[in-house]
Protein backbone atom coordinates (compact mmCIF):
# COMPACT_ATOMS: atom_id res chain seq x y z
CA UNK A 1 0.00 0.00 0.00
CA UNK A 2 2.64 2.53 1.04
CA UNK A 3 4.72 1.90 -2.42
CA UNK A 4 1.20 3.20 -4.36
CA UNK A 5 0.89 6.00 -2.30
CA UNK A 6 4.68 6.45 -3.38
CA UNK A 7 3.85 5.88 -6.81
CA UNK A 8 0.80 8.28 -7.03
CA UNK A 9 2.48 10.77 -5.77
CA UNK A 10 5.39 10.91 -8.05
CA UNK A 11 2.69 10.81 -10.70
CA UNK A 12 0.98 13.84 -9.69
CA UNK A 13 4.40 15.95 -9.48
CA UNK A 14 5.66 14.21 -12.61
CA UNK A 15 2.01 15.28 -14.51
CA UNK A 16 1.14 18.95 -14.11
CA UNK A 17 -2.23 20.22 -14.73
CA UNK A 18 -1.95 22.75 -17.57
CA UNK A 19 -3.77 24.17 -20.08
CA UNK A 20 -2.82 24.64 -23.03
CA UNK A 21 -3.44 26.80 -26.51
CA UNK A 22 -5.55 24.66 -28.57
CA UNK A 23 -4.04 24.71 -32.41
CA UNK A 24 -6.18 27.14 -34.63
CA UNK A 25 -7.32 23.74 -36.59
CA UNK A 26 -8.57 22.35 -33.35
CA UNK A 27 -10.85 25.43 -33.31
CA UNK A 28 -14.44 26.19 -34.95
CA UNK A 29 -14.36 30.04 -34.76
CA UNK A 30 -11.03 32.61 -34.11
CA UNK A 31 -12.25 35.97 -34.76
CA UNK A 32 -10.27 39.09 -33.57
CA UNK A 33 -10.92 42.85 -34.14
CA UNK A 34 -8.67 45.62 -32.71
CA UNK A 35 -9.42 49.15 -33.86
CA UNK A 36 -5.95 51.64 -33.55
CA UNK A 37 -5.51 54.59 -34.45
CA UNK A 38 -9.21 55.05 -36.02
CA UNK A 39 -8.67 51.98 -38.34
CA UNK A 40 -10.30 48.14 -37.83
CA UNK A 41 -8.49 45.55 -38.59
CA UNK A 42 -9.97 41.95 -38.35
CA UNK A 43 -8.29 38.80 -38.51
CA UNK A 44 -11.07 35.30 -39.13
CA UNK A 45 -11.20 31.89 -38.93
CA UNK A 46 -14.10 29.68 -39.76
CA UNK A 47 -13.70 25.44 -39.68
CA UNK A 48 -12.94 23.68 -41.83
CA UNK A 49 -10.44 25.88 -43.59
CA UNK A 50 -11.90 29.93 -43.88
CA UNK A 51 -9.65 32.76 -43.31
CA UNK A 52 -9.95 36.47 -43.96
CA UNK A 53 -7.67 39.51 -42.69
CA UNK A 54 -9.34 43.14 -42.94
CA UNK A 55 -6.87 45.80 -42.59
CA UNK A 56 -8.83 48.93 -43.06
CA UNK A 57 -10.44 48.69 -46.56
CA UNK A 58 -7.73 46.40 -47.74
CA UNK A 59 -9.56 42.47 -47.35
CA UNK A 60 -7.28 39.12 -48.34
CA UNK A 61 -9.23 35.92 -47.87
CA UNK A 62 -8.70 32.34 -48.54
CA UNK A 63 -4.77 30.89 -48.58
CA UNK A 64 -3.62 34.84 -48.79
CA UNK A 65 -5.09 35.53 -45.52
CA UNK A 66 -3.83 31.76 -43.62
CA UNK A 67 -0.39 33.21 -42.54
CA UNK A 68 -1.35 36.31 -40.98
CA UNK A 69 -4.41 34.46 -39.52
CA UNK A 70 -2.75 32.25 -37.95
CA UNK A 71 0.53 34.06 -36.71
CA UNK A 72 -1.99 36.06 -34.39
CA UNK A 73 -3.67 33.26 -32.98
CA UNK A 74 -0.06 31.63 -31.74
CA UNK A 75 0.84 35.09 -30.98
CA UNK A 76 -1.44 35.83 -28.59
CA UNK A 77 -1.47 32.08 -27.12
CA UNK A 78 -5.26 31.45 -27.02
CA UNK A 79 -6.58 29.27 -23.93
CA UNK A 80 -9.81 29.03 -22.19
CA UNK A 81 -8.00 30.74 -19.40
CA UNK A 82 -6.73 33.93 -21.19
CA UNK A 83 -7.33 36.70 -19.34
CA UNK A 84 -8.29 40.29 -21.67
CA UNK A 85 -5.37 42.36 -20.24
CA UNK A 86 -3.11 39.56 -21.24
CA UNK A 87 -4.42 39.31 -24.68
CA UNK A 88 -4.19 43.34 -24.66
CA UNK A 89 -0.60 43.53 -24.12
CA UNK A 90 0.13 40.63 -26.66
CA UNK A 91 -1.96 42.48 -29.31
CA UNK A 92 0.37 45.45 -28.29
CA UNK A 93 3.57 43.69 -29.13
CA UNK A 94 2.41 42.15 -32.20
CA UNK A 95 2.22 46.21 -33.40
CA UNK A 96 -1.00 47.25 -32.72
CA UNK A 97 -1.82 50.13 -29.96
CA UNK A 98 -5.45 48.84 -29.39
CA UNK A 99 -8.18 51.20 -28.74
CA UNK A 100 -10.38 48.49 -29.02
CA UNK A 101 -9.59 45.08 -28.20
CA UNK A 102 -12.64 42.05 -29.07
CA UNK A 103 -11.91 38.53 -30.00
CA UNK A 104 -14.51 35.42 -30.37
CA UNK A 105 -13.18 32.21 -30.07
CA UNK A 106 -15.08 28.64 -29.99
CA UNK A 107 -12.60 25.65 -29.03
CA UNK A 108 -12.86 22.05 -30.37
CA UNK A 109 -15.92 21.11 -28.17
CA UNK A 110 -18.17 24.18 -29.53
CA UNK A 111 -17.46 26.25 -26.42
CA UNK A 112 -17.64 30.11 -27.47
CA UNK A 113 -15.23 32.16 -25.51
CA UNK A 114 -15.26 36.28 -25.95
CA UNK A 115 -13.07 38.92 -24.47
CA UNK A 116 -13.69 42.45 -25.28
CA UNK A 117 -11.71 45.42 -23.99
CA UNK A 118 -11.95 49.94 -24.34
CA UNK A 119 -9.54 51.93 -23.79
CA UNK A 120 -11.45 54.37 -22.63
CA UNK A 121 -13.19 51.75 -20.16
CA UNK A 122 -9.52 51.15 -18.67
CA UNK A 123 -8.30 54.62 -18.11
Amino acid sequence: MKKLSVILAILMVSVPFRVEASSLQNSFLFKCTVISQGVENEWEFSSPNEYEVEKGSLVRKGADAKEDVTSLYEHLNVSELSQVDELVTRIKKYGYDADRFEMKWMDANGRLYTWVWDKEDSE
